[in-house]
């Protein structure tokens, strides 16, 4: 699957958003991919292969009536994927 840009945006309980971030631990922790949910519009889930080291970051941004935390990992692609 060819994706160039993705961005995916939902509404969460606290319970829900938990439990993604364990899903996501898990599956970062077994090393092979990571399988996230498509946007809403489209079914399915998109397969990202992992590798290491994985470069992390977490931006915190406060305004009026929200407060916006962005976490980015990186890791380089394996030479044997289609570019």
């Amino acid at each position: 699957m060819r994706i160039e840009e993705y961005e995916f945006e939902e509404e969460k309980t606290l319970s829900n958003l938990a439990d993604l971030l364990v899903e996501i631990a898990e599956q970062i922790r077994a090393g092979e991919k990571l399988a996230l949910p498509m946007p809403t519009l489209k079914e399915g889930i998109i397969e990202i292969p992992l590798g290491e080291p994985i470069e992390t970051g977490i931006e915190v941004t406060i305004r009026r009536h929200f407060i916006h935390v962005d976490f980015a990992l990186a890791w380089k692609r394996r030479e044997n994927e289609e570019a």
